[in-house]
């Protein structure tokens, strides 16, 4: 019943940031895809992961465990990681990063863990730099 009430909460979020980045407007627009883009995928996503929580709960009813908790704080501190390093490192060599501690805290060996990254970061790039035109950074660190 938890799940359910608070994947309504994240339900309404979504409709709100939905609604506040339809309503973004800039007087230019300097990429093809526009300030809205991300906030709107956000809010889709956002909207359909809550509506397949309520469809298909956690069956999930142990103790939240202290391992769970630490877990839960490393991907906290991992995203917060995650938004410092992006313009340093650039967004491929960021996601790859994150992405391997992610995969690691939730059980890939090393080897399919580096390969999720590298895939991961390989494909946002392509999507987010050549499907979507977006300004992906490259990183101060190689000049960008």
């Amino acid at each position: 019943m938890a799940d359910r009430l608070f994947s309504l909460v994240l339900m309404l979020a979504a409709v709100a940031l939905g609604v506040a980045a339809w309503q973004l407007e800039v007087p230019f627009q300097y990429e093809p895809v526009g300030p809205k883009a991300i906030p709107l995928i956000l809010a889709v996503l956002l909207f359909c992961c809550s509506a397949w929580l309520v469809v298909r709960p956690d069956r999930f009813k142990g103790v939240y465990e202290r391992s769970l908790f630490g877990r839960h704080v490393m991907v906290v501190l991992g995203l917060l990681l995650y938004a410092w390093s992006f313009e340093i490192l650039g967004f491929m060599l960021a996601t790859c990063l994150v992405s391997t501690v992610f995969a690691r805290l939730f059980g890939l060996g090393l080897r399919n863990a580096l390969l999720y990254s590298v895939a991961l970061g390989a494909v946002g790039y392509v999507l987010l730099s050549i499907v979507l035109e977006l300004n992906v950074p490259t990183g101060t660190l190689f000049g960008g």
